[in-house]
């Protein structure tokens, strides 16, 4: 027998570190996903948490924009919308390749016996677009509005940990949008004084 037939194929230690690295991943995300869809919620609870969620959507910046037109000298609003502007653009940069990239299914496309309680806005899993967006908003709210900190990096992660309970997302959709929506922010805090606004 040749020597070189004993040695591994070169690349495979790579992959078979990567393949049960994701098997870990998911063995915790299908855990966490089935003690979650265990839960009995009355619906008196969960139809307040599915309308917070829906909020999250995208409504809820609407209601924030115009409470700081309404709080704020116009000057100071318009730099704080334009640098949240550009956070959701630098953040929907990074989602849409590596969304359409992994194409990782919803958890009711997965096998799970699950019915969700919230449209999804698209079909792939991974990483959460709302966890992700709102953060990098919610960051950069932050930045601009330090008293609204805790409140602005909680919702976001918050209504993104929800979105497991209902049905569309895995735990680890949930880590990956927050540390991505972080990102986000801050490349856009490292380009957004090039504006000169």
């Amino acid at each position: 027998m040749d020597a070189t037939e004993l040695e591994p194929t070169s690349g495979s230690a790579p992959r078979s570190s990567l393949s049960a690295f994701t098997s870990r991943v998911m063995a915790v995300d299908v855990a966490c996903f089935r003690f979650l869809a265990s839960l009995s919620v009355p619906k008196s609870v969960s139809l307040p948490l599915v309308v917070m969620v829906r909020i999250g959507d995208g409504y809820i910046w609407g209601v924030i924009a115009l409470s700081l037109w309404l709080a704020l000298p116009f000057a100071e609003v318009k730099a704080i919308v334009a640098h949240c502007a550009l956070a959701i653009a630098v953040s929907l940069c990074i989602y849409f390749p590596i969304k359409f990239g992994m194409k990782r299914p919803r958890p009711y496309d997965n096998g799970m016996d699950v019915t969700p309680l919230v449209p999804p806005l698209d079909k792939y899993s991974f990483p959460s677009g709302h966890t992700m967006n709102n953060l990098a908003v919610g960051l950069t709210l932050a930045y601009h509005l330090p008293r609204f900190a805790l409140p602005a990096m909680f919702f976001p992660v918050a209504m993104g940990l929800l979105r497991i309970l209902f049905g569309v997302h895995y735990l680890s959709d949930i880590l990956g949008g927050t540390l991505l929506g972080a990102v986000a922010f801050f490349i856009a805090k490292a380009v957004f004084p090039s504006f000169h606004l």
